[in-house]
């Protein structure tokens, strides 16, 4: 059996010919074929087809150009289900070998996460952009999917940030900076070449509000310093203009430092997310935007409407 995966991983993961891996492993060929086919039958491997999802790159075209961006990926339609697999391929292209890469969190994330088949990239420096740990939203939190990314590729080295995303004063917070991992984690996540994050609101619905992250008090006050939305837990208005009343509590990367990050990719689609796009598209720190058809018409419409 373990031969059987060392085969199928050799040849479905890493690529190789049939005939390497059966000079490598001194067999025949006809040996490996077999093996292979075995490897189907039983289930160990599964081909799965996909169907390339259309793609509005005249609409993509104009996104990126209104908001200046370095590219922008629109998935035709408007249910935002294609939106994931598109982010997966898009990130799964940008990975190189020892590659320094930033996660936030969120449900969008986890299922672009989760979409990536295991790659050839090595040696991968993961982190995580922002704290959040807790007992809810299992599965979707920054620990999570930054172990998930960096077991998809051999030799990569994972920095968890073991601290929640708001604490209760600016003391605390200072505190937990002067912590060796948390403050070793924090420099990870500034020094990133690539960042991917998702887009967030501050509705009920959102998982900073539903999983308890920000307080009922703390979104309140958000709301009213005109806050639409967030990115790694740094706040903005709609005009991207940053909302600072939560900043002296919150372990994240910091404002400055997320404008520094050569290649910030993110990901966000629904119409109940248009302010919050738009805020973080003028806020500047985007490179890449990656959503569906509806949410980037609706996208324009409110900016055009506004200018």
């Amino acid at each position: 059996m373990d031969q059987l995966i060392d085969i199928a991983t050799r040849f479905y993961v890493t690529g190789q010919s049939q005939i390497e891996i059966a000079r490598s492993m001194s067999l025949d060929a006809s040996t490996v074929s077999r093996y292979l086919k075995r490897a189907r039958d039983e289930g160990i491997v599964r081909v799965e087809i996909q169907r390339p999802r259309a793609r509005n790159d005249e609409l993509a075209l104009e996104l990126s150009e209104f908001f200046h961006l370095k590219r922008a990926v629109v998935v035709a339609g408007g249910t935002g289900a294609g939106v994931p697999r598109a982010a997966a391929d898009y990130i799964n292209s940008q990975l190189v070998n020892g590659l320094h890469l930033g996660l936030s969190w969120g449900r969008m994330l986890f299922a672009a996460v989760h979409a990536m088949p295991p790659g050839t990239a090595t040696g991968l420096d993961v982190t995580m952009l922002h704290g959040g740990v807790g007992s809810a939203g299992s599965g979707i939190q920054g620990h999570e999917l930054v172990r998930h990314l960096g077991a998809l590729h051999p030799r990569s080295r994972v920095h968890y940030l073991h601290a929640p995303v708001l604490v209760d004063s600016p003391d605390i917070k200072q505190a937990m900076l002067r912590d060796r991992s948390i403050k070793a984690a924090l420099e990870a996540g500034a020094a990133c070449q690539v960042a991917l994050v998702g887009i967030g609101t501050l509705d009920e619905s959102a998982p900073l509000i539903r999983y308890g992250h920000i307080s009922p008090r703390d979104r309140e006050r958000l709301i009213k310093a005109g806050a639409v939305g967030d990115t790694c837990t740094r706040f903005f208005t709609p005009e991207g203009e940053p909302v600072h009343v939560l900043d002296e509590r919150l372990i994240a990367i910091e404002w400055d430092q997320l404008k520094r990050v050569p290649s910030v990719v993110a990901m966000a689609a629904g119409v109940d997310k248009r302010n919050a796009i738009l805020g973080a598209l003028r806020a500047a720190f985007i490179s890449t935007l990656i959503t569906d058809e509806q949410t980037a018409r609706e996208v324009l419409r409110a900016a055009r409407r506004v200018s």
